[in-house]
């Protein structure tokens, strides 16, 4: 992230969003040799408030798996009881919907929830940045666009053609990475995969969170922005 001299290491993603091990069944450890990387006190410490925001956002998702649930139920509730105007503010702005199950055809009527963009992608690029460095050992230069699949537009009067480039960008993904295979000892938690497209000077990372919410980070060099169009051409040009 920077040129300071490291005086602390950062987990990547951060740790939050790994249950301890109170919260678990015997004998499972969900925070196996979690990913660090150097880091000045500056940047670690100044993140904070966006991990605990990453961390809401991720855990409200319906696709999310069983430990996402439990997870919000054990160490969230407790953070929400503490300080229960995070909670409030991040709930502030809300509308009631029903949501579908497309495998079960199961549906749920729950609420959808207007969040930071902004804040959500910064949190998702410094993660990028992290895991770029402790894979590649090299720290990435260039601008890192960040895509997370599991928020949607939904009061735009054009919410179907603003979601549209995302939708076709996570199915490209989806259907791209499906054999590549995954980084990380928690995968139920966490796990990243990677494809190099040396030609274009660029490289895409797909994040999956407890095993329903996707992001899609893309590292160009020239810093310019990248469509669902060219993340096709990105990564059938590209090689694991």
């Amino acid at each position: 992230m920077c040129d300071a001299p490291a005086t602390s290491v950062e987990h990547v993603p951060p740790r939050c969003l790994f249950p301890e091990q109170k919260d678990l069944p015997q004998g499972v450890d969900l925070r196996k040799q979690l990913i660090t990387v150097p880091s000045c006190d500056l940047h670690n410490g100044s993140k904070s408030d966006d991990d605990e925001y990453l961390l809401y956002a991720l855990s409200m998702n319906i696709p999310n798996n069983q430990i996402a649930a439990n997870h919000f139920g054990t160490k969230i509730l407790r953070a929400i009881k503490q300080n229960p105007a995070v909670i409030a503010r991040f709930t502030a702005e809300q509308i009631p919907v029903v949501v579908e199950d497309t495998d079960s055809g199961q549906q749920h009527e729950t609420v959808a929830i207007k969040v930071d963009h902004q804040r959500l992608k910064r949190a998702l690029e410094v993660i990028g940045r992290g895991l770029y460095f402790h894979h590649f050992h090299a720290r990435w230069n260039g601008t890192v666009a960040a895509y997370p699949h599991f928020v949607l537009a939904m009061t735009e009067p054009n919410a179907e053609k603003l979601n549209e480039p995302n939708e076709k960008m996570a199915a490209i993904a989806k259907a791209y990475f499906n054999d590549l295979p995954c980084f990380c000892e928690n995968p139920e938690v966490f796990c990243y995969q990677v494809a190099n497209c040396a030609a274009e000077s660029a490289v895409i990372i797909l994040l999956r969170f407890y095993q329903g919410s996707h992001a899609t980070l893309i590292f160009k060099a020239d810093g310019s922005i990248v469509g669902a169009g060219e993340t096709a051409l990105l990564i059938e040009r590209g090689s694991a």
